[in-house]
């Protein structure tokens, strides 16, 4: 039987040492809204009708990164159409900005969130 095994992406989870400051941080940076809370270590975040994110408040040391030789990569990755904007935004706001590239396809810029998770955007050339 042929049909489609997956829909969609319900959500990227995020683990984060302070709820409410990351709460605040995806707010105030990315433009994310608080759309209700789980539980006191769970908040659901809205970047728009589709996209989710959920925030868990987690004692453990650990982030949503893994490593390609050596590299720290995201598990995910965002979409901006104006790139430039973004990584001046984020300078401005003294956020841990690992790099600036133009590759190929797409502009982009990966940086650090306060707990250590990186984050990458891209805008598509």
């Amino acid at each position: 039987m042929d049909y489609q095994r997956v829909k969609c992406i319900e959500n990227v989870q995020i683990p984060v040492r302070s709820l409410e400051d990351s709460i605040q941080w995806y707010e105030e940076n990315l433009g994310f809204k608080l759309k209700g809370r789980g539980n006191s270590r769970l908040a659901f975040l809205q970047l728009n009708e589709n996209d989710h994110i959920n925030l868990w408040q987690t004692d453990d040391d650990t982030t949503i990164n893994f490593t390609k030789d050596g590299e720290q990569m995201p598990a995910f990755v965002m979409v901006s159409e104006n790139i430039e904007l973004l990584h001046e935004d984020l300078k401005s706001r003294n956020i841990d900005i690992v790099s600036f590239n133009v590759e190929g396809f797409a502009k982009i810029v990966k940086f650090f969130d306060p707990n250590g998770n990186v984050l990458l955007v891209l805008e598509y050339k």
